[in-house]
């Protein structure tokens, strides 16, 4: 059966705080890679975390941009609808208890009962807005208002159309970001007022909807945006691009598991990047560049770290939604064209966030996979330029990149100075390999070269990737228990394992493959200890690894992802599926509290529906995939390339057997998989057991 839409409930990962997360997500109802996503607003006192599940107070339907709460929102909108007079000016005056068994989050609907009021407020999303309605169950009139954190301004266009302004700054580049919102009503507007910052606007009826739409071009494309059909076409329309995409997998028997949790990673892989271009009235695709306010043609988009996602949501959308990567691609590549480098966190432009420049690996993959050779050469170009080319805001491409092109390394005078480096090492392998693929032998054996720098952080004497000095001295007080300083948010145990494009390089440099082995094994086997170093206090990664009892292995956050998988490169490659089994069944939930720790724009859900598919892409720009093991008895997916269904098989699929016997692919037994092969295949079958294989 495929997923039904109406089963997933958006609220799995909210149940958050900045102390510790459980997927610090938000109940996003929106299309798919929609522009905007409205998530009922329960509390404007706790800053990026403005949802709680289990606080049944509603403050308004809030528009929001918010990819994260660590990145934070953006040109958001709080609607909040009410009846009668209010006798303060704060969210805090005009907010009602709302009932949380009556409430409906879907992807595609979203249902909310205010107490207070005694208003159902019912909202289905467009690509660039929404239809509400609203209903007074008591025939009292309506009133809505509209609060931002931005300028807000207000122009009623006639007796039932508002159009509205507000405008901010970009947070990295200051540059300006005004968003226009048209207002459309299915009644008559009595009266419009301004109250403190926020506007009130006053309806002839009990019963209302409002058609809504955003633009980042004009007040006049808002309105050409708003949605050309009614509330119950509308909801049709998002409904059918969801199931368009979670469609694309079939579970058939789903054996002694239960599904909810794999829809719902379902749902959130197909939230991110989300679009940032809009289709003017004579059809053509164009976006803002914001490094120059100008109107440019093309497609665009952001919302999106390419630390989290390059890992596992895009080697899976090369592999189910190949359609929208070209799409991705081609809007990455504009991103290029306006800014002059590529994106490593674009939201709305670029953050400069985390470490390395991790497109990198998405362009290598798609190249690999041949899924736009046509953009390969420009790609190249913009990798290049990217990786050469130094930014005095030090936002854009490397940091440190004088001192990593003169040392091979970069030194302890840099923050997370070790990931960096290892992140470079691997976009060098990027490199390399896109210029192979055109036949740029010089230039593919010079980054060849380059990806082995990984090798310069080594300490032969601790067995870890640590920092140096300038002069090539290792980093004095060397714990491999202290997070931060010289790592991104894990310590030296999981960044040196960080090398993924040359793990047999890695396995020799810490010894050979029995003392990789036993790296592998100590880091799974060990107290999961932290020192705090490098922040000062604990992160809430430290704190979702110490209450986790899965030793070191961090599954919390992206650099221990692979880490499973690299036992299918040691002496026990039957740990890998005992690994994964564990971690599903003990570290995800279907419920509120769903993560083992931040679900980053799909890359943790990501990195759940491989599993579920008993495969995992080690390497992004190496066209094969290692096993896992699979978690239904029977799921079909669409391979759209193709246009056929990979069937995928589970014998013995009992709780408790954890190990792999054998797995075969049309019926040919293998140990891991190319990805044309599997494109090509009919059948992957695997058959467990209750102990490993000898």
């Amino acid at each position: 059966m495929k997923p039904i839409l109406e089963t997933i409930d958006t609220r799995f990962g909210t149940a958050s705080k900045h102390a510790f997360s459980r997927g610090n997500t938000l109940p996003y109802t929106g299309v798919p890679f929609g522009m905007n996503y409205f998530v009922p607003q329960t509390s404007d006192q706790e800053g990026s975390w403005f949802f709680d599940p289990h606080l049944p107070i509603f403050q308004g339907i809030r528009l929001t941009h918010q990819p994260s709460p660590w990145i934070g929102d953006y040109s958001w909108l709080l609607l909040t609808p009410i009846t009668g007079e209010i006798s303060g000016d704060t969210l805090f005056h005009r907010q009602s208890s709302y009932n949380l068994d009556r409430a409906i989050f879907n992807p595609h609907f979203l249902k909310i009962f205010s107490e207070r009021y005694q208003i159902e407020t019912q909202l289905t999303p467009t690509c660039y807005g929404a239809s509400i309605q609203l209903r007074q169950i008591q025939g009292k009139k309506l009133s809505l208002y509209l609060h931002a954190a931005d300028d807000l301004s207000l122009e009623q266009i006639d007796e039932r159309t508002v159009s509205l302004g507000q405008i901010g700054l970009t947070e990295t580049n200051k540059s300006p970001l005004v968003m226009f919102t048209a207002l459309a009503f299915s009644t008559d507007i009595l009266s419009i007022n301004q109250v403190g910052q926020d506007w009130r606007i006053d309806l002839a009826e009990s019963e209302a909807q409002v058609q809504l739409a955003t633009s980042f071009i004009s007040k006049e494309q808002a309105f050409f945006n708003l949605p050309k059909q009614d509330f119950t076409e509308t909801r049709v329309d998002a409904k059918k691009s969801w199931e368009d995409l979670l469609g694309r997998f079939d579970v058939v028997e789903t054996g002694p598991v239960d599904r909810t949790f794999f829809d719902h990673c379902l749902y959130r892989l197909f939230l991110f990047p989300q679009t940032f271009y809009e289709v003017s009235e004579q059809g053509e695709e164009i976006h803002i560049n914001l490094a120059s306010g100008t109107i440019k043609p093309g497609l665009l988009f952001t919302n999106n770290g390419f630390w989290d996602t390059f890992r596992t949501s895009f080697p899976l959308f090369a592999l189910i939604i190949p359609e929208y990567y070209r799409q991705f691609l081609e809007g990455f590549l504009n991103s290029y064209r306006d800014t002059g480098y590529l994106p490593k966190w674009p939201a709305p432009d670029e953050r400069g966030m985390m470490p390395g420049t991790l497109i990198d690996g998405l362009i290598a993959d798609s190249a690999c996979k041949n899924m736009a050779p046509e953009l390969e050469e420009e790609f190249l170009k913009a990798m290049i330029k990217t990786a050469t080319k130094a930014d005095p805001k030090a936002i854009n491409g490397r940091h440190g990149l004088a001192q990593y092109q003169k040392l091979g390394y970069l030194s302890t005078d840099f923050h997370e100075s070790v990931s960096h480096t290892l992140d470079y090492a691997y976009s060098d392998f990027c490199i390399s390999t896109c210029a192979a693929k055109l036949g740029q032998e010089e230039l593919a054996q010079t980054y060849a070269h380059y990806s082995k720098n990984y090798q310069n952080l080594f300490d032969s004497e601790t067995g870890y990737m640590r920092a140096r000095d300038v002069d090539g001295n290792f980093r004095p007080d060397f714990s491999p228990y202290s997070w931060g300083r010289d790592y991104a948010e894990c310590s030296a145990i999981q960044a040196s394992l960080g090398v993924l494009h040359d793990i047999s390089g890695l396995s020799q440099l810490m010894g050979g493959k029995e003392a990789f082995s036993n790296y592998l094994l100590k880091a799974c086997q060990s107290l999961p200890l932290f020192e705090t170093t490098g922040y000062g206090y604990e992160i809430h990664e430290m704190s979702e690894m110490a209450t986790a009892p899965f030793g070191q292995l961090a599954i919390s956050n992206q650099p221990s992802f692979h880490i499973p998988y690299l036992f299918r490169y040691s002496n026990y490659p039957q740990y890998t599926s005992l690994l994964i089994k564990t971690l599903r069944q003990k570290a995800f939930r279907a419920g509120w509290d769903a993560y083992p720790g931040d679900e980053d724009n799909g890359s943790l859900s990501a990195w759940y529906v491989w599993s579920a598919l008993g495969l995992y892409p080690t390497c992004p720009g190496k066209a094969s995939y290692d096993l896992g093991i699979p978690l239904f008895d029977h799921l079909r997916v669409y391979l759209a390339d193709k246009n056929h269904w990979l069937d995928i098989r589970t014998q013995q699929n009992h709780e408790h057997f954890h190990f792999v016997k054998n797995c075969q692919l049309d019926e040919k037994e293998v140990q891991s998989i190319r990805h044309q092969d599997l494109l090509d295949a009919q059948t992957l079958n695997f058959t467990l057991s209750w102990l490993p294989n000898h």
